[in-house]
């Protein structure tokens, strides 16, 4: 049996016209994921958004630590050993007052606490403490130490 051309139901009377589906409207997403896709997008717009800056590691800061030692009779004290321990790491660095009784520790990191003393003689002063939430970033302390 042969069909005609001007059959909507033969297959030869389709040839040389456009197929176009038809899609059927409804209120209803056609497939969920698309959904779900389209908001994982907007939230990745988003985030990328935000200023490199607020998602960088804040920079290391560096602080300083200087200062005297003098006896009670405010004379400047050389050769005392000045101790400062990093609270974080526990590390701990000395310095050997000069003969003015100056001391100075340079680039210390600002993210972390420190507590400095200083020992002469076998004498220990008063400790101090540096806490990371101290803005000053170079930082004096002056001790005063019992000699007698």
């Amino acid at each position: 049996m042969l069909c005609e051309e001007a059959d909507s139901q033969c297959p030869m009377a389709l040839i040389g016209q456009a197929f176009m589906p038809t899609i059927a409207r409804t209120s209803e997403p056609q497939h969920p994921w698309i959904a779900i896709l389209a908001v994982f997008v907007a939230v990745c717009l988003m985030l990328g958004s935000i200023p490199l800056a607020a998602q960088m590691p804040t920079q290391a800061t560096m602080r300083s630590l200087s200062g005297t030692v003098t006896d009670e009779g405010h004379e400047p004290i050389r050769g005392a050993v000045v101790e400062l321990r990093n609270e974080s790491s526990q590390a701990l660095v000395t310095f050997i007052t000069e003969p003015n009784g100056s001391y100075n520790f340079k680039r210390l990191d600002g993210n972390a606490d420190y507590v400095v003393w200083v020992v002469f003689r076998g004498k220990h002063s008063a400790t101090h403490t540096i806490s990371k939430f101290d803005s000053h970033m170079e930082k004096v302390i002056d001790f005063t130490v019992k000699t007698y």
